[in-house]
């Protein structure tokens, strides 16, 4: 009789690098497009989706004003580019 392995899963998939020049540039790209104090706080943070429809990786950035601002953008950190911040920050009518 023969057993048949079943093929792993991988739940938890690499996320991909961030150098902390990567992260840095969007910061300074915030900072530029909302025209906020360089002091204040901005995460950004990768999650990862497994429900169907959802990007393997997004970027969730949380500005701490107040009220607190987080977007969303459906990329990973290293492929976000001006035009994304732009774009996601036109799309939420609370960032002024």
């Amino acid at each position: 009789m023969r057993y048949f392995r079943p093929m792993p899963v991988n739940l938890f998939p690499k996320k991909p690098t961030v150098s902390a020049e990567q992260s840095q540039q969007i910061k300074d790209w915030l900072n530029e497009i909302l025209q906020i104090d360089h002091q204040t706080v901005i995460s950004l943070s990768q999650l990862q989706c497994q429900d169907s429809g959802c990007p393997p990786i997004q970027t969730a950035i949380a500005i701490m004003t107040s009220p607190h601002r987080v977007i969303r953008i459906h990329k990973p950190i290293p492929d976000i580019t001006y035009a994304d911040l732009v774009q996601a920050i036109s799309n939420y009518s609370t960032l002024r």
